[in-house]
This record gives structure tokens, sequence and C-alpha cells, in this order.
């Protein structure tokens, strides 16, 4: 008995630095092309967005509540099927604390691709987006690749809840790599005990909430297929940021003809992946081209599958029981309150070794120049209405798609990041529009860790920043982030140069009329509400603070 409970002692040993040391070691030796090329700071680089800015943004604001943001990705996608979405309550993220059977985290991937146009290229958001809100902490945590920097970006939605105001940030990446450990989506491996793809963890949600009813317009009880699914799409992720290496680091700064290469067989691959030859002469040229830059030390993939974990299962018969007597339960509300808060995530009682993600994980393959999974990794990236595209502009003649490849200028295969839609541009000689691109009417990105503004002095902006701030204060759209500012008097001084305010403010005046459109708050809010009862009064000082008035 002694031994046994020695054994499980051991077994539940904090095995991994705490996530405050780990987060700590943030430098990183530029050792590689990429890391130059593709920086790892915590703001995207410059005239760069997440996708999930330029989908806010171009949503005019962030919906609310939570069952609206996943309605927006169900929007967006051709066949008006929704994400991808599952229930967690006891896992692994850093705010594993304020979930349980009755709050369950909720994860969401986007999983659609949409048609192209003659005038632009739709969005492929498979591997590319991926949400986890937990309803305690009042926060998304968001993952969302960078198409024009080539990397994905790690952001919070922060005070998400009802009346808040929230804020859009980009969450530390030294935080967010301490279990993101290639910089890219992680999940756990079949058979996804953690998730509700599971009938035990959804009967505990049912019976903890006392009812069958969707959380968040999400069901209870999810297919396993699900499950599945996710795991897919957060594998298909990880082999983006590879890659990006393989391109940049696998055919070195001066290597454009080895990414001429690698892409001519990447579009032969994705033409006819089923008689694709990888032994052709055209795979042994690139492996040679390879041979002369490749990193000597191989190219890592990250290893981005956790161990499954069953925590209904941990606690069942005599393991169960013993494990009891060492490890507590963790009380729901306890630990860490946001992504910031990580000394009392170190409270929390430790994982297993072997399923804590905070474990160093050895890749799952070591690349070298002889292996041609760029191919693969580059043929990935494109749509199957790219492919589409690419075919009708080049009279169904795949043969014309590769010589095109072949007469490309020099200059696109440069040492820079892959981009779907620059490439697509290149092969087809003209330029077409894309909803993730360009950040030109785009408000500048906020890093996490900047306190929200504290009205002292000007208290005239108090009822802007209850019923205005949630839509017009920290939103990625430029021409809506009219409430910005560092400072009361910035702020108060870009209130006031908007006269539109008054007349959206003066509801008595354009209700019932053809402007009524305009009036603000939107009515479907909680703003609006909440406006609605504070009463005329209010309304007037708000129009009062915005001098002169503006027809529109």
């Amino acid at each position: 008995m002694i031994t046994a409970v020695s054994a499980v002692i051991l077994l539940n040993r904090p095995s991994t630095p705490p996530i405050t040391e780990l987060a700590k070691n943030t430098s990183t030796k530029t050792t590689y092309l990429s890391q130059k090329i593709i920086p790892d700071t915590d703001l995207p680089p410059q005239g760069t967005r997440s996708l999930f800015d330029h989908m806010i943004a171009q949503n005019n604001g962030l919906p609310y509540p939570f069952s609206k943001l996943i309605g927006l990705l169900k929007e967006q996608n051709p066949q008006g099927t929704e994400p991808i979405t599952l229930l967690i309550p006891h896992g692994r993220s850093l705010l594993k604390g304020q979930a349980d059977d009755k709050h369950p985290r909720i994860v969401v991937a986007a999983d659609f691709e949409q048609a192209n146009a003659p005038a632009g290229f739709g969005l492929n958001s498979k591997g590319l987006l991926f949400l986890g809100f937990v309803e305690n902490a009042h926060e998304i945590e968001v993952l969302s690749y960078n198409e024009a920097a080539g990397r994905f970006e790690f952001q919070l939605v922060q005070n998400y809840c009802e009346g808040c105001v929230p804020r859009i940030v980009y969450a530390r990446r030294a935080i967010c790599t301490t279990c993101h450990q290639g910089g890219t989506p992680i999940f756990s491996q079949r058979p996804w005990n953690e998730t509700n793809g599971q009938q035990s963890t959804a009967a505990a949600i049912a019976a903890a909430r006392a009812n069958n009813l969707a959380y968040e317009n999400v069901a209870l009880q999810q297919p396993l297929a699900n499950s599945e699914r996710f795991d897919q799409l957060t594998d298909v992720g990880n082999f983006y940021h590879v890659t990006q290496r393989l391109w940049l680091d696998g055919c070195g700064l001066d290597g454009n003809q080895c990414r001429r290469q690698m892409l001519k067989l990447a579009l032969q691959y994705a033409d006819n992946a089923g008689g694709f030859d990888a032994n052709s002469p055209d795979a042994q040229t690139l492996k040679q081209l390879q041979a002369k830059n490749f990193p000597k030390e191989g190219i890592a993939v990250p290893e981005s599958d956790l161990l499954n974990r069953d925590p209904i299962g941990e606690k069942q018969g005599f393991k169960g029981w013993l494990r009891s007597l060492v490890t507590r339960d963790i009380k729901f509300g306890e630990g860490a309150k946001d992504n910031e808060d990580l000394s009392e995530f170190d409270k929390l009682p430790p994982l297993r070794k072997e399923v804590d993600p905070l474990t160093i994980r050895a890749p799952k393959q070591v690349l070298t120049a002889q292996h041609i999974d760029g191919v693969y990794g580059l043929a990935r990236f494109f749509s199957d209405a790219d492919l589409k595209t690419l075919a009708q502009a080049n009279a169904n003649q795949w043969a014309n798609v590769i010589a095109k490849v072949q007469s490309l200028p020099d200059e696109v295969f440069a040492a820079k990041p892959f981009s779907r839609v620059v490439m697509m541009q290149a092969l087809l000689g003209q330029s077409r529009d894309y909803c993730c691109l360009n950040t030109a009417e785009m408000s500048p990105p906020v890093v996490s860790g900047i306190p929200p503004l504290k009205i002292k002095k000007l208290t005239q902006l108090q009822p802007f920043a209850d019923y205005c701030f949630a839509c017009h204060r920290g939103n990625p759209a430029q021409r809506l982030n009219f409430m910005a500012g560092d400072t009361e008097g910035q702020v108060l001084a870009n209130i006031q140069a908007k006269k539109e305010i008054r007349d959206a403010l003066d509801w008595e005046r354009y209700q019932g009329t053809e402007k009524a459109s305009k009036l603000m708050p939107p009515r479907d809010s909680i703003q609006y509400q909440k406006l609605q009862q504070a009463g005329e009064k209010t309304r007037q000082q708000m129009r009062d603070t915005v001098p002169s008035l503006f027809d529109f």
C-alpha cells in the first residue's frame, strides 16, 4: 500500500518549471532565415494583421454574445453550416480553473472554403482560425493566421461580457508558446475524452447544467467526428508554420530556384495527388537544390498533438482513489482569472508530465533536404477554388499552369513568407481583391498589458464609456474606432471631432424616419437597452459634448 501511494505521489509530482518561469524565457537566438523574415514579436509585423482582426473589422465590430460570433463564422461559410465546436469542461488551458461542467470552455474551429470571383479570392479558413471562450473569465483566446506575415497571431478578447467594454489585444507570445510550442494550434489525440464528443463528458455537462439545452448555441452532445475534425484542423494549421520554414530555411536566402521548383511540384501534386511521383526527376532536382542551404540539424515539425487525458476516468477505480490522496480537485473559480495571471495558475494542482502541455515535447519529425514535404505543405495553401481558377485561366490545361511557374520573374521567389494570395496573383498575371491583406483602413493593433482608460477628470466621457466604447474604442476598423486615445483629453477630442454622434443620439428627432437606422447604439445591443433606461437627459448630455450639428 505504501509503495502504491509513493508511486502515485511520484506520478503527480510537478515535472515542468512553473509557467511564470517558462514565460520569462523570451530571448530567442536568431539562427534561421525564417526568424529574421517572420519575427516572433507580440504585435504583428507592420502593415499586417490577423485573420480575426480582418473579419471583425469587416463585420463592423465584435458580435456579442459568443453565440453571435459563432454565427458570424456560419454566415461566412458558403454551405451555411456551423463551424466545428466542442465543449471542454476540464481542460488544460491557462484558464482551466474558470471552467467546469456547468460552465465548460467552448472551442471553435473555422472549416470552410469560399469560392473565388473574377474580382477577388475567397477565404480558405481551414486550419487558420481557432477560438476558445471561457465565460467565467470573460475572455476569448484567439489563434488566427496572418496571411501577409506568414505566422499565427495570438490574441485575447478581454472583458467580453454583457454590458462590458471588450478589448481586442495581442497576447504575449512568450506566454502562449509555453504550450503552443511551435507557435501553432494544439489539440489532444483520440479518443478526446476531455471533449463533449465523448458521451461521459457530455452527460456530466448536462447533469451539471440540469438540462440538455445548448450552451451558447453549442449542443451539449457533439459527435466524436467533431473532435476528430478539430484535431485534423490543428494539424493542418501546424504544418503551415513548417511549410514557411521549408520555403525559407529549406531553400535559403538565395534559393529562388529552389522555391520555384517547390511550387512547380506543389501544383503538380495539387492537380493529381494520386498520380504524383515523389521520386520523379523533378523531385530529385528539388532535393539537390534544398541540399545547398538546408539546415544541417534539419527542420523540426512541432508536436501539436497532446496525449489524450480522461478527467473522469482519472478519478475512477483504485488508482483514482490513490490519486485523490495526493492531488486535489480544482475548485471552480480558482487559478488564473485571465492570461496574465500566471502566479495564480501555478498554484493549481499540476498535471502529470506526459499530459501537461507545458512539458517540452519532442518534434513529430525532423525533416532533411531529402524530404519534399514542402511540396505537400504548399499544395495545402491552395483551395479547391484556386485550382479551378488556375485551370480556367489556362484553357483547362494544367501543363500551362506549370509552364507559368517557369516563366514567372525571379523576384516572385525571393526570400519572403509564402502567401497564397500573392502567388495566385502572380500566376494569373493580375491583381485581385482579398478580404484579409489590406490594413490601410484598420486601427493600430494593441498589445496585452496596457491598462484600459480610467476616467477621472473629464466625467462627460463616462456615458460614452458606458454606452459607446464597446463598439468604438479598440475596434479593428479605423473608421469605427473614433473613440480611441491614450488619455482622456485625446478621447474627448476624437469624440468632439465626430459630429455625426450628435444626430446619431437624437432618437426623438429621427425615430420612425428613414434615418432611424443610423441611430446609435444598435437596437439589438445591451448598450441600447441601458441607454434607453438612462433616459433622454443622458442622451442630451452626450449630444451637448459634441459641438455643432451634422445633417446626415
